[in-house]
């Protein structure tokens, strides 16, 4: 497998004296038993190698390598592509190389989008979606209103504001331990939270309470985006967080409750294959 000539002659090492190495990270890799993976993601300058078959040495073994693309807008791998192909498309974001590697500048979502041959094959996740029992909606409305007084929530007509108090206060938990005495345990907490969360997106984005699962008799109860093509279940994303398992990829809880509500601005104009993709 070689790339001699992939990017012509006019990319020699160190040719380039505006580009700055400094403070720029290398590409993560992984081997998977015949097959090496190097991944970049959007948004962020990055070094990879030119031959990563020379270059690690766990990769003696190693007869297919391909480029990883991890986005960060859906925290998620969103496909690869054969590592000499991903070179050639490469070639117009390098901003300057030496003898093994390549700087390569930061690339947008849409950019990491266009480098991928292969994407994930997934599922319709949710064959069933229906509309909130009127029972389930009175007891959503009072979950909330109790929320607002336990937790002092300032404005609860205001999502932004709402979901930068949710993470402030899910912070504290983390920090403390401590939960209100109006709640039994750290369950009864994060429905609070997590119905909180989804009122948040309710009357910041014109988000709407439905069901969804996989037929009638097995559903669960969430927020849906208002033209239908993402869904996130509150109560279990807050209890992730709260219970130390919303792991990011290096490994750490990570309170990403206003991150994430902030993404999810105007998310309807970036559809994905399947109706109602879960978030988070």
């Amino acid at each position: 497998m070689g790339i001699k000539g992939l990017f012509g002659d006019g990319l020699r090492y160190g040719t380039k004296e505006t580009a700055d190495w400094k403070g720029v990270g290398r590409a993560e890799y992984s081997i998977d038993g015949k097959r090496g993976f190097v991944m970049i993601e959007d948004n962020r300058q990055i070094i990879i190698p030119k031959a990563p078959w020379k270059q690690y040495k766990e990769a003696k073994a190693v007869s297919e390598w391909y480029m990883l693309f991890y986005c960060n807008t859906w925290g998620e791998v969103i496909g690869h592509t054969e590592y000499a192909n991903a070179l050639k498309k490469l070639e117009k974001f390098v901003l300057d190389s030496d003898r093994d590697s390549f700087l390569l500048r930061s690339l947008d979502e849409e950019e990491l989008y266009s480098l991928v041959e292969v994407r994930p094959e997934r599922e319709d996740f949710f064959s069933y979606v229906g509309e909130l029992p009127e029972d389930v909606r009175a007891e959503i409305d009072r979950t909330f209103q109790k929320a607002v007084r336990v937790f002092g929530i300032s404005d609860p007509g205001d999502g932004a504001g709402m979901a930068k108090q949710i993470m402030n206060i899910a912070d504290s938990i983390l920090e403390t331990g401590k939960i209100p005495d109006a709640y039994g345990d750290i369950t009864d907490v994060a429905v609070a939270l997590g119905v909180m969360f989804g009122q948040a997106l309710c009357c910041g984005y014109g988000w709407k309470w439905k069901v969804f699962g996989d037929s009638r008799e097995h559903t669960s109860f969430g927020v849906v985006s208002p033209e239908e093509n993402f869904c996130n279940a509150p109560m279990p994303y807050l209890l992730k967080i709260l219970t130390g398992q919303n792991i990011n990829r290096y490994g750490e809880n990570d309170n990403t409750v206003l991150l994430l509500y902030n993404m999810l601005e105007n998310i309807d104009k970036k559809p994905k294959k399947e109706r109602y993709y879960p978030l988070a």
